[in-house]
């Protein structure tokens, strides 16, 4: 409708195929507690939750060191979804704002 009416167009793609590695804890622990009021031993299970994951790479049958994840959430998941869909909540107020 914008085209039709001659009035400038911008359009935004996401590619979410990664998404769900980029949620960083830090900031997600943050919007948990700012947004959306989470605080006490909610907040901790998060932290727990979130805060044991780690990584490990084999190549040619050697193991790497353990590396614990300072950013992603499992998406195998209900949880997982949810927190996303937290952490990414904020998304549309920014686009409202530029929008208007």
């Amino acid at each position: 409708m914008s085209i039709n009416q001659g009035k400038p167009l911008i359009l935004v793609f996401l590619d979410l195929s990664s998404a769900f590695e980029t949620v960083n804890h830090i900031v997600l622990f943050s919007k948990l507690k700012d947004m959306f009021g989470l605080s006490g031993k909610v907040l901790e299970w998060f932290r727990s939750y979130l805060g044991q994951r780690s990584q490990r790479a084999c190549v040619d049958y050697i193991l790497s060191d353990i590396q614990f994840l300072l950013s992603g959430v499992p998406q195998s998941l209900f949880l997982g979804l949810l927190v996303f869909t937290m952490y990414t909540s904020t998304l549309g107020f920014i686009a409202q704002r530029y929008m208007d």
